[in-house]
């Protein structure tokens, strides 16, 4: 066996700390099932080290066979210890990559320019986050312990995480039943922890506009589970988390400090202030009327504290901030609901009459900020749902947003606005409110004609629409639908934003789903640079440059090859039998059905993002690259087409924003992985299909590399490309057990329990579910 390799541009500090975490890892996997099962997962381990050490296929095939030969042999428990173990692992490496990467950002704190963010997070709980609450939490715990050994350089505390992991084994890693809406809103606005919390307030008081709102409770589109119901409990438990946060953080000390500050007139305001906060421990019929009883509050103490001492008090005055950002007290939904279905006794109607009782002394703003038509067709759809909005509240209170996320309706989409347009209550709603918000859906658009075509149907949506609405003096604003890895339109902000026509990057308001929530507020430095980020980057508005001729080319040609490959039968039943879709219903992470209807089945009854889960689960990532492999064929024999690209890469910011998202897809994607799946649960499949997939594949390795005209895939980040390197074989295992499971027929419990284990850890080591 060759000797295994050391890293090369990995922080020492990264690694050496992973290394620490691994080790107690395996003392607890040794004491929790026996020093045997320890060394079976030793075992698969260094067979892995083998395969990425290994310089031809031949070897590494040899080492996957070694390694399922092990797995093979195991029982039903040993094999889903061994998936359980595999699982942790991969979540310790992101634990102490969040960790050190917060130690960095601290040490190197970013520089305060003058550019300023303006950015709306709204958290969604699509199916994307895999693992329990529970484990999330215990994770977060270790995570602080390997910040705080980094920070003091101090040895870390061994007996603590210690156990913690013994806990976490315990616990388990993915949810034990389908969580409900509720629980869904206790685990996203657990998210929001009084350090994040804190952090958001000093990036708004410095001049930074972040703005929350959720889906969670407001999202009805074809979702059995959402109800009036459902709306009001989402409401209170974010009321329960910002106002703990509140009596936690802020109101000690003015209590303190007015007690000091002495006079009646203080002293009476405080304890009228505590008042109106105990008043707001839960949301009910009515509450608008008190949270504004809490703003008079707020006024009153300050006033009386200004006459004793000439000021403010800097903690009321952060309480002040977060109503600016949370003006209810509560996380602010936006309701969605899909086209022709807001008639007066729709669930979306009674969502809204209970939103109006909820709000009633107040503003029914302050707890729902929109509502999103899915599916938009026609101007006839947005009449409809401004109509509803109208009837239940009065006025056209909520803006109607449209959300355009078909192909064929993002390029009329201006025809459809410009229909609506000619609606008088319409037009003077928009008017009033000085904007007008539309929705893209990246997810279902890349689904139906991959990543490339995506973006150029995407952009030019933004292009036209907002070319469209000068004429009318009207200002767009876009609401970016996509999710966190590549294949639903995520990526760097740097990169998306170097997409976008003018006007599209400010305010960025766009979805964070599942488990790029517990990512993104991972910790206050991770949020406050994700900020700095958008500012720079809000504030550059380089010129403006179209898709270029190349661009436009390859999008026109891997649309439609993606589109004839996707609509064959021959790849319906790749999807159906080499994947995991035929066991979608059998997972635990989320509420929300994974398909659309009671269809055939196929491509387009599932949703966009299990449709994803599928294929990064099997490591191919085919719905990231299908369709540019064929293209690229089919035009890199042409005498120009290397100064063609030279020009590309200098003038088409699109172009090199795909390059660079195409070659993070090909050096995370695994073909042996892949070639598995298919020769175990399908191998009668057709074998040209298979031939011209992994065809294809080797040919949009080559478009990336050309793209870049690069020899390597991330040839600006080779500490990335090693981290790959060493992540990725760490994942086959779980790889192998699930390949195994869903060979069977019949599952029993047992089954269903290693197969989600063994998602949740494939999803870690991909950083995706999908």
């Amino acid at each position: 066996m060759a000797a295994a390799s050391q890293p090369l541009h990995l922080p020492a500090g990264l690694t050496s700390t992973v290394g620490v975490v691994e080790s107690i890892l395996g003392e607890v996997v040794a004491a929790a099932e026996g020093e045997a099962l320890f060394d079976v997962v030793e075992g698969i381990r260094r067979e892995m080290v083998a395969f990425r050490e290994a310089g031809r296929e031949a070897l590494r095939e040899r080492a996957l066979d070694r390694a399922q030969g092990i797995l093979g042999a195991l029982s039903e428990e040993e094999r889903t210890a061994v998936a359980r173990a595999y699982t942790l692992f991969l979540q310790i490496v992101n634990v102490c990559e969040n960790a050190y990467r917060t130690h960095r950002l601290r040490e190197e704190p970013v520089a305060e320019g003058s550019a300023r963010a303006s950015l709306t997070f709204v958290l969604t709980a699509h199916p994307t986050e895999s693992r329990s609450s529970a484990n999330i939490s215990i994770l977060r715990r270790v995570q602080d312990l390997v910040l705080e050994s980094l920070e003091t350089g101090r040895p870390l505390n061994r007996r603590e995480v210690e156990h913690l992991l013994h806990l976490a084994w315990r616990v388990g890693t993915h949810p034990r039943a389908k969580p409900s809406v509720e629980d869904e809103a206790d685990h996203l606005f657990s998210l929001l922890t009084d350090s994040v919390l804190v952090e958001t307030i000093a990036l708004t008081e410095t001049g930074h506009r972040l703005l929350f709102r959720t889906w969670v409770g407001g999202d009805k589109d074809g979702h059995p589970g959402v109800g009036p119901e459902q709306t009001h409990a989402a409401l209170d438990r974010g009321r329960q988390r910002l106002l703990g946060f509140v009596q936690r953080n802020l109101m000690p000390s003015a209590r303190r400090d007015a007690a000091l500050a002495g006079g009646e007139g203080v002293a009476g305001a405080v304890a009228a202030l505590d008042g109106a906060l105990t008043a707001l421990a839960s949301v009910s019929e009515g509450d608008g009327g008190r949270v504004a009883a809490l703003r008079q509050g707020i006024d009153a103490f300050q006033a009386s504290y200004r006459t004793r001492l000439g000021l403010t008090h800097p903690a009321v005055d952060r309480l002040t901030t977060l109503l600016d950002i949370f003006p209810a007290l509560v996380v602010p939904l936006e309701l969605r609901e899909e086209r022709g279905r807001f008639g007066g006794a729709e669930a979306i109607a009674y969502m809204m009459r209970r939103l109006a009782a909820i709000a009633r002394g107040g503003s029914v703003d302050a707890y729902a900020r929109a509502v999103v038509v899915s599916m938009t067709l026609r101007a006839e759809d947005l009449v409809e749902a401004q109509a509803l909005v109208r009837d239940v509240f009065g006025e056209d209170t909520l803006p109607v947003i449209p959300l355009f996320e078909l192909p064929e309706v993002l390029a009329r989409a201006p025809v459809i606005l410009r229909d609506v347009w000619k609606e008088e209550s319409f037009r003077r709603a928009v008017r009033e409110r000085g904007h007008l918000e539309v929705m893209l859906g990246y997810s279902d658009t890349a689904k139906r004609m991959g990543m490339l075509a995506s973006r150029v149907t995407l952009h030019d949506a933004m292009r036209e629409i907002g070319a469209w609405a000068e004429t009318v003096g009207v200002t767009p604003l876009f609401f970016h639908g996509h999710g966190g890895s590549v294949g639903r339109g995520g990526g760097r902000i740097e990169d998306l934003a170097a997409t976008w026509p003018p006007g599209a990057r400010t305010p960025y308001k766009h979805t964070v789903q599942g488990e790029m929530v517990e990512r993104t507020f991972a910790t206050p430095e991770i949020l406050r640079s994700l900020v700095h980020k958008v500012a720079e980057v809000q504030a550059a508005e380089p010129p403006y440059r179209g898709v270029g001729p190349l661009t436009r080319t390859l999008a026109e040609a891997s649309g439609a090859s993606f589109e004839a490959r996707i609509g064959a039968e021959s790849f319906r039943q790749l999807l159906e039998a080499a994947t995991p879709y035929g066991r979608l219903e059998a997972l635990t992470i989320g509420s929300r059905p994974s398909r659309r209807g009671e269809g055939g089945g196929g491509v387009e009854e599932l949703r966009a993002i299990p449709w994803v889960l599928c294929w990064t689960q099997t490591r191919l990532l085919l719905h990231a690259w299908l369709g540019a492999g064929e293209a690229w064929s089919a035009m890199r024999s042409d005498h120009d087409i290397d100064e063609r690209m030279r020009r590309a890469r200098d003038e088409d910011p699109l172009f090199r924003s795909y390059a660079r998202l195409l070659s993070f897809t090909m050096a995370k994607a695994e073909p042996s992985i892949w070639r598995r799946y298919w020769r175990t649960l399908l191998p009668d499949a057709p074998g040209s299909i298979v031939h011209e997939l992994e065809g294809e594949h080797a040919a949009a390795r080559e478009l990336a590399l050309h793209a870049l005209g690069a020899d390597t895939l991330l040839p600006d980040r080779p500490w990335l490309e090693e981290s790959i390197r060493y992540r990725a074989p760490m994942i086959h295992p779980l790889n192998l057990l699930q390949i195994d499971l869903l060979g069977k027929e019949e599952w029993s419990e047992a089954d269903v329990r290693l197969f989600r284990e063994t998602v949740t850890g494939i999803a870690a080591g991909m950083l995706t579910t999908g």
